[in-house]
């Protein structure tokens, strides 16, 4: 039950933390990690507690584990479009300005 309720509240302080995140995007993922390893701990400790099986608990993991490398992937890709990982670099307005090709008729 202490391990079902310490989980919780980190869930809530990941999420609170998450919300706060307004400048790099490498935190803004270690943030999501801790969220995700939260929601992990919760659902191990509730299929303990009420003996659920761990199928769930599996599939959680398994998303987290795609979360963290698609997140990287996205990462590498700004870092090589933008040379920057702040938030502010990702504003649509000039998203494609910079690499775009020019289509000129003549």
């Amino acid at each position: 039950m202490m391990l079902l309720s310490l989980s919780t509240v980190l869930l809530l302080f990941f999420v609170w933390t998450f919300s706060r995140q307004r400048f790099h995007i490498l935190s803004l993922l270690v943030c999501l990690e801790a969220v995700m390893l939260s929601v992990i701990v919760f659902f191990y400790s509730f299929s303990l507690l009420y003996s659920f099986s761990s199928h769930l608990f599996l599939m959680i993991l398994v998303f987290a584990a795609c979360e963290a490398a698609f997140g990287l992937a996205l990462l590498v890709s700004l870092l090589r479009l933008r040379g920057t990982d702040m938030i502010s670099a990702m504003s649509f307005s000039g998203w494609f300005a910079k690499n775009s090709c020019s289509w000129k008729s003549s």
